[in-house]
């Protein structure tokens, strides 16, 4: 309905101009040009998908302008096509060839009629997408954000969770008669660790070695409770470090393995990260010993789910995380682009 009252006033002119061009009278012109105006309309509806195929931001101007150009040219030569031979339907039918005549007289006007309605609404469909890729930009901004604050939150939770506070004081207070220098330092740790969550969970992006830092105090908390069945080894290429990722991109990968991986089981286990840089990428790996009859409850775990959802948004679906286990070993491998360029570090 409401393009129907765009298009009449284009019609009509375009009737009121054969009508001037071919001496017609405007009925004449109405039945002659008003069902080419009908098909017209449809053409141009027509014009969105090449226009979404089209992408500004996929060609060259030069390329997308031929591109533009051809299917233009092609598209009004099948409505010129059209006028032809319903022109001579007309004269068939009521055995006037001036029909046909007055079709011929405004054939320029026709063909500039095509080209121009053509262009103008490749103009108006490259706004709508525009506009539409700006609101999914702000979309996506916005569930960046919030997945952000999220997994502050949920870091804060964890890290303030009765459970892990009463397992950590518990550890403490047997340090502070055995060890005291030992239980200092893990008093220390817990304080960091905390901090890390108020200073860095604001920030979008945190350098490869805070987020380190982070997990090393969390680790060092737990190996006071677990002992010599926690032990890990780090392997991270040193121009690595600087690299940027959100914020507890590394903490749920060590909180899962501590879970499943030591927790439920009394052996010593050797917890492995490593960190390592491509050309277009940050690969990071993190595996644990694995016990499948030890399981209570299969499949990846919160955690993990939370963090790939995390960075999808983060990373605009680019982001990928792969799970692979067996009977004795547990691994989880990010691969996530290189962000570079940003200047928001804490």
């Amino acid at each position: 309905m409401l393009m129907g009252l765009i298009w009449s006033p284009i019609a009509f002119c375009v009737i009121l101009l054969q009508s001037s061009l071919s001496g017609a009278s405007l009925s004449d012109a109405a039945i002659q040009v008003g069902p080419l105006m009908g098909i017209e309309l449809f053409l141009c509806l027509s014009i969105w998908f090449p226009c979404k195929t089209l992408l500004v931001d996929r060609y060259s101007l030069p390329h997308l302008v031929l591109r533009h150009v051809l299917t233009a040219g092609l598209m009004t030569a099948l409505w010129l096509l059209a006028g032809v031979l319903y022109s001579e339907i007309l004269g068939d039918l009521s055995g006037n060839p001036a029909w046909r005549e007055r079709y011929d007289q405004a054939l320029p006007l026709l063909v500039a009629t095509g080209l121009f309605l053509y262009f103008m609404f490749c103009l108006i469909y490259y706004m709508v997408l525009a506009l539409e890729k700006s609101r999914q930009a702000e979309q996506r901004a916005l569930e960046n954000l919030l997945s952000t604050r999220s997994a502050e939150l949920s870091s804060l939770r964890a890290s303030i969770h009765p459970h892990f506070l009463f397992n950590s004081l518990t550890s403490l207070s047997t340090l502070t008669r055995k060890s005291p220098e030992q239980a200092q330092k893990t008093i220390l740790q817990l304080a960091d660790f905390l901090r890390y969550s108020l200073n860095y969970g604001r920030q979008e992006w945190v350098q490869i070695k805070n987020e380190l830092d982070h997990i090393e105090d969390y680790l060092g908390i737990e190996k006071i409770r677990l002992g010599n069945r926690l032990n890990y080894d780090f392997s991270i290429e040193p121009d690595t470090l600087e690299e940027l990722l959100p914020p507890f991109t590394l903490l749920p990968l060590v909180e899962n393995a501590v879970k499943h991986g030591f927790q439920q089981s009394l052996e010593p286990g050797l917890l492995t990260m490593s960190i390592k840089k491509t050309p277009m990428s940050l690969v990071i790996e993190v595996e644990n010993p694995f016990e499948q009859a030890s399981q209570t409850k299969p499949g990846e775990g919160y955690g993990l789910t939370g963090l790939k959802k995390r960075l999808t948004n983060a990373y605009k679906g680019e982001a990928g995380l792969t799970v692979a286990k067996n009977e004795k070993c547990f691994k989880v491998t990010l691969r996530l682009p290189l962000k570079e360029g940003m200047d928001d570090l804490p």
